[in-house]
């Protein structure tokens, strides 16, 4: 098997990564929080509904905000996968696998938080349901995207996780990275467990948003700031490199 060629810039390669994952950041806060937690009321299908329409621009801005998100999602896998696979080829494909599933898996459910557009206002579908009707399949849309967006963030706990691994292993990272992203990936996968197989423990889930969120920031702030040693890293890839018999 011939041998992916290193990066021939791998401290820029770094810092375009964290540029990334700071962006997939406040558009990932943007649409959580500022869009589906100020619009959404669980509760009320009907003020949902209400809300939804007076700010369908912001309701928009929302969808576009996570598409660039999973776009963004796609670029880290593979340059996730460019700077780590010196240190671990196996692990690393299997970070970059979980996280092109993840994208796969979040995309599919974003399809749900499209329902509105299509049941509520002067759409053709709408006016073939009475309000409350399309209020409640709205919402009943809506809190499918909400599931689908756990398991995602599922699979993102494995992807963190791997990267984990991979980073404390790397020695041109420092190893505390490894150990926060490894965190941020028990994390995930722990608020998955909880609201799907302990809901009586669901409030618990709230407090896993920490550990799991937060991890991300510090990696993403080296990124873009430090990005690797690059030193560190021309001593690792070379000892990857095969060398011929007798060498």
């Amino acid at each position: 098997m011939t041998p992916t060629p290193l990066p021939r810039h791998p401290v820029s390669l770094a810092r375009l990564s964290g540029l990334a994952y700071l962006a997939i950041i406040l558009c990932g806060i943007f649409a959580q929080i500022v869009v589906r937690s100020s619009l959404i009321d669980w509760q009320d299908a009907n003020a949902t509904a209400a809300a939804i329409m007076s700010q369908d621009t912001l309701f928009r801005l929302g969808l576009l905000a996570d598409f660039l998100v999973f776009a963004l999602d796609i670029l880290l896998a593979a340059t996730f996968y460019r700077l780590l696979a010196p240190v671990d080829r196996g692990v690393a494909l299997f970070a970059l696998s979980a996280r092109l599933v993840m994208s796969a898996v979040m995309v599919t459910a974003l399809l749900a938080q499209t329902a509105p557009l299509l049941l509520l206002g002067d759409s053709p579908i709408a006016g073939q349901l009475d309000t409350e009707t399309a209020s409640t399949v709205s919402l009943f849309f809506l809190g499918l995207h909400n599931e689908g967006y756990i398991l995602g963030l599922m699979l993102f706990g494995l992807h963190c996780g791997a990267l984990g691994i991979l980073l404390a292993r790397a020695r041109y990272f420092p190893s505390f990275l490894g150990l926060l992203m490894g965190l941020s990936g028990l994390s995930y996968v722990a608020l998955g467990v909880v609201h799907f197989g302990l809901p009586a423990l669901s409030g618990v889930g709230g407090l896993l948003l920490l550990p799991a969120a937060l991890p991300e920031f510090v990696f993403a702030g080296w990124l873009l700031v430090v990005g690797l040693n690059r030193r560190q890293w021309e001593a690792q890839g070379a000892a990857d490199e095969p060398h011929p018999p007798g060498a």
